[in-house]
């Protein structure tokens, strides 16, 4: 009769700890919800005001072309000091190796160490040359590594007003004056906004949802002065 009594505390005890623990599941799933909740509706608060105070909205569905031809703009148009660096450094080591070369064993002890030199300066000087033409392509798995995402995939959101930009994607926000941003560039399709030497955002012309590309031409050329460029 005791342990019959013992047994029915026990599982009475069990029943309670589980309601308990279901009850603190729950309690924390409604906690998150209402976090989650009140962290999109203060985003949608946000996004209602920079609706309201901007003048230009852009909304720009990226892909990889995109971002590789925003790559193969920025090796080419941004640093190029290091292009012509390379290049003039990749000729003059393929020159002094050819000049090695046709010289024979004069400069150095014998023809084998001459043609073991004279070829390591010009396959540096090939590999030198190759590397400043080629260009960084994106990655999907790296960023996915970086950003736990597929950033290709990823909608830009730009709101201009007359003090600043504000970039909204899932990431996150960035948010600059004009006298703070590196540079803008504008091209055939697309207009590039460098938030530094380093990092930047492609905007799509056809992708205005608040105003027009022309004038907002008129617009971000007059705000970045001499730091507009278009190619």
């Amino acid at each position: 009769m005791e342990n019959t009594k013992t047994a029915t505390k026990t599982k009475a005890k069990t029943t309670t700890e589980t309601k308990t623990k279901r009850k603190t599941r729950v309690s924390k799933t409604k906690k998150k919800d209402g976090l989650d909740i009140k962290v999109k509706l203060e985003d949608d608060r946000i996004i209602k005001s920079l609706i309201a105070e901007s003048t230009f909205i852009n909304e720009t569905q990226l892909n990889e072309k995109m971002i590789n031809d925003f790559y193969k703009f920025y090796k080419r148009k941004i640093k190029r000091s290091d292009f012509y660096s390379l290049i003039f450094c990749s000729l003059v080591l393929i020159a002094i190796g050819i000049n090695f070369l046709i010289e024979g064993s004069e400069f150095f002890f014998g023809i084998i160490v001459n043609i073991v030199i004279s070829g390591f300066l010009i396959a540096l000087g090939i590999y030198l040359l190759v590397y400043d033409f080629k260009y960084q392509k994106y990655n999907k798995k790296e960023s996915k590594k970086i950003y736990d995402d597929d950033i290709s995939k990823f909608v830009d959101s730009y709101y201009f007003n007359d003090e600043r930009v504000v970039i909204k994607n899932k990431i996150g926000t960035t948010e600059r004056t004009y006298e703070r941003l590196n540079s803008v560039f504008e091209t055939k399709n697309f207009y590039y906004i460098l938030v530094t030497e380093n990092s930047g955002f492609v905007m799509k012309k056809d992708s205005f949802t608040k105003g027009n590309e022309k004038d907002f031409h008129n617009f971000i050329k007059a705000k970045m002065g001499k730091s507009f460029k278009k190619r």
